[in-house]
């Protein structure tokens, strides 16, 4: 199915993908203008939804190396990393 990043341009927008469920992971890289307001309101969505969203390509690929190799990984707040000291 195909659908706008950007909300003004109508529905079905990646907004409503998120609430209906078709989406269950978002990657949302910060631009400036208007796609900052949309990427604001795509990452509340997501949260919302409990769905993973990642602003960072970085972030994004390690998770998929990761799924890759048949494992898992979870994610924490980033004070949870902080507070557990070294590795």
């Amino acid at each position: 199915k195909r659908t706008s990043k950007k909300l003004s341009e109508g529905h079905p927008n990646i907004i409503d993908m998120i609430i209906d469920g078709t989406i269950n992971g978002v990657v949302n890289t910060i631009t400036g203008g208007q796609p900052l307001k949309d990427g604001f309101q795509i990452r509340r969505a997501a949260a919302e939804k409990h769905i993973p969203c990642f602003t960072s390509l970085d972030t994004i690929r390690a998770a998929a190396e990761t799924i890759a190799r048949g494992k898992s990984y979870t994610a924490q707040p980033l004070p949870d990393y902080r507070n557990r000291g070294p590795v």
